[in-house]
């Protein structure tokens, strides 16, 4: 604060002890003589204390721009150090230092999947949707949060852009951090398993940078005078080390490995970005519980599992040099283009030649995948690399992280039950570089699947196999327990299996469900309900303690069916109750088809949902996830018959449908 030091005007004083003060003179002028005036000013006033309280304090004279050499070689001779602003600030924080070491470090996964360095790829500006509303955000609304104070959750499964946007994030944040004092850091949390206090994970965070000491204690400084905005990425793979089988030995391991980003959040009172997997916690409850946030105080926004059409487009036009013209059934998933871009004029013509639906699209994307890379060696063809890829898809159900990690040993294993044999030494090599699966990061050798979608698709075609295989081999399938569950891609692809031989699916679902592997059992439940039959006779299946990523009553009319203690990601209720079918006891992220747990019918007894949709508006509609050609229909029957409203012109019926099909689809 501003003092009166032996009838001098001092700037600043600072008394940290009898033995410690601190004097400051600053200046906007950049000119010689103000400089000298203020040194003088300062050898004045340091003599006055001298002389008063036998102690010889530390003087600095600031000058806001840059300065010259006769500047500082004026202040030397008498002991008066003088810097430009940002020279004194780096005292406190050298924040460029930081900046320059974290910028060449990878940002957790936003890697080169093959290398393991850090990913070179300019950013393509994508949107991020605020939880529970239809409202987006961009980078730079983001940011603004931070600035703000706001502590701002971001989910998203693998692959959809988590680490990419805090790095986007930290470079946008580090342009303005000097002038507003305000630093951005930005950790990756998967290198800070037993961890319990802030400190920690900040100097431990610095040091893995390779920066010394001081400037480790400069940032626990900035932390604890709340100068900084943190970027915390990955919650969901500090708990990656530990596993159970039990829900609430689950859910104590997940809080006990988030007790130091919890109080790194609590004490902080400037903004923080945390990420993660959407489906790490069971609830939202959970989530905010171990994070020690609140729905009150925190903003939840997610990634899109797509790009939209715009950002595909642009995607390729930076990346992909041949001029092709992308199917409608292309996947926008941003690994899934990433992969397109990296292949060469034969295989984009190859890939685009063929024109039909999704399912057939993954069969001929994981083919020219594989094909591609037997074609560099001739260790093993492109069959072989498939059903490798689908074993360790298969191990994968059992990782706490759901795409992984994957050692070396385990794509070994998989080898040799796939093949018969362990793997000679060039085969060894080349499994170390198997399509779909990247480094963790660069200084491991353990591996991951670089997109769940890839991971999503191969899990299903290995669930399918089962239903062909000879009773015995089944068994270890049967005592394992999965818990990763199939997404809807999956569901899709299996319930094609499932189609074809119904009558295996049951069995296997029934002795699945009867053993240990009930996630299995929910994945062929969810595959019938998608399989096209007008009616499913479930012949008593009882499902207990499992998991469902999406289970959909509305297409299949579900018998003798009964579903306790599971969790449900999404679940969609039909109009009318499934003959003796029942849920009972059971929790779910999204209830789709009533309004509020009031609303729930009969047969579905004591479940505890996050949020529950129907469709009573247009934008509810649209978030149900409807085909495009549906959806259109019942938002022009919700128009028609439901809206207030005394008549409705053909133009307002079909106002904003044309974006969600082809062409002419809404006047069809």
């Amino acid at each position: 604060m501003p003092t009166n030091i032996g009838g001098v005007d001092i700037d600043g004083v600072i008394v940290l002890s009898e033995d410690v003060q601190i004097f400051i003179e600053m200046t906007q002028r950049r000119d010689l003589d103000k400089v000298r005036e203020d040194i003088n000013k300062l050898v004045l006033a340091r003599s006055a204390y001298l002389a008063a309280n036998q102690s010889y304090p530390r003087c600095y004279c600031v000058v806001d721009g840059p300065i010259t050499r006769a500047m500082k070689d004026a202040g030397a001779p008498l002991k008066i150090n003088v810097l430009s602003f940002d020279e004194f600030s780096n005292i406190f924080f050298d924040f460029e230092k930081y900046r320059h070491a974290r910028a060449k470090a990878a940002f957790s996964s936003a890697i080169n999947p093959l290398t393991g360095a850090k990913d070179e790829r300019e950013y393509v500006p994508v949107s991020y949707k605020i939880n529970g509303t239809t409202n987006e955000v961009a980078i730079a609304d983001i940011a603004k949060m931070l600035r703000d104070g706001r502590k701002v959750v971001l989910l998203g499964e693998y692959g959809t852009g988590k680490s990419r946007c805090s790095r986007e994030l930290f470079n946008l944040l580090a342009t303005t951090a000097s002038a507003e004092n305000l630093y951005p850091l930005a950790l990756d949390l998967r290198d800070f398993w037993a961890l319990r206090r802030p400190t920690e994970l900040i100097t431990r965070h610095l040091g893995d940078l390779g920066l010394d000491q001081q400037l480790q204690n400069a940032a626990v400084r900035a932390f604890n005078a709340e100068r900084t905005i943190f970027l915390l990425d990955g919650f969901d793979e500090l708990g990656s080390q530990a596993w159970s089988n039990d829900s609430e030995k689950l859910r104590g391991i997940r809080a006990k490995s988030l007790e130091g980003v919890k109080e790194l959040i609590s004490r902080g009172r400037k903004g923080v970005l945390v990420s993660g997997r959407e489906h790490y916690f069971n609830n939202n409850e959970e989530m905010f519980s171990a994070l020690g946030l609140s729905a009150d105080n925190s903003i939840v926004i997610r990634c899109k599992d797509e790009f939209t059409e715009g950002e595909m487009r642009e995607f390729f036009r930076r990346y992909v040099t041949e001029d092709i013209l992308m199917p409608g059934w292309l996947p926008r998933r941003p690994l899934v283009c990433q992969t397109i871009a990296d292949m060469d004029s034969d295989e984009l013509d190859q890939m685009f030649g063929v024109g039909k639906d999704e399912l057939s699209f993954f069969d001929h994307f994981m083919r020219v995948l594989c094909e591609r890379d037997a074609h560099i060696r001739a260790s093993f063809d492109a069959a072989t690399i498939e059903a490798v890829l689908s074993r360790l898809a298969r191990l994968t159900r059992t990782r706490s992280a759901n795409v992984g990690p994957i050692t070396l040993g385990d794509v070994q294993a998989a080898f040799e039950s796939v093949v018969g044999q362990m793997p000679v030494e060039e085969a060894s090599l080349m499994l170390q570089r198997l399509p779909a699966l990247g480094r963790v990061k660069a200084e491991t050798n353990d591996r991951q699947f670089i997109d769940s979608y890839i991971l999503d698709g191969l899990r299903a075609k290995d669930s399918g196999a089962l239903f062909t295989m000879v009773d015995r081999s089944l068994s270890s399938v049967f005592e394992t327990a999965f818990a990763n569950p199939l997404d809807e891609l999956g569901q899709r692809i299996l319930a094609r299996d499932v189609s074809v031989r119904a009558k295996n699916a049951l069995e296997v679902a029934k002795r699945a469900a009867a053993a240990a592997n009930r996630v299995l059992a929910c994945d062929i439940v969810a595959a019938f309900l998608q399989a096209g039959f007008g009616k499913v006779d479930f012949e008593r299946l009882t499902i207990r303690d499992g998991n469902f990523l999406k289970l959909d009553f509305t297409k299949t009319i579900a018998e003798n069916l009964s579903i306790a203690e599971t969790v449900f990601g999404t679940l969609v209720l039909p109009v009318s109750a499934p003959p003796n079918t029942t849920i009972k006891k059971c929790l779910a992220e999204r209830v789709i088809g009533v309004s509020s747990p009031t609303a729930l019918p009969a047969w579905i007894e004591e479940l505890h949902a996050d949020r529950f949709d129907s469709t009573e508006s247009i934008s509810r509609i649209r978030e149900i996830g409807l085909d495009p050609a549906y959806e259109i229909l019942v938002t022009i029957i919700r128009k028609t018959f439901f809206q207030k409203g005394s008549g409705r012109k053909e133009e307002a019926l079909l106002r904003g449908l044309g974006q969600l099909a082809e062409k002419g689809t809404a006047g069809k």
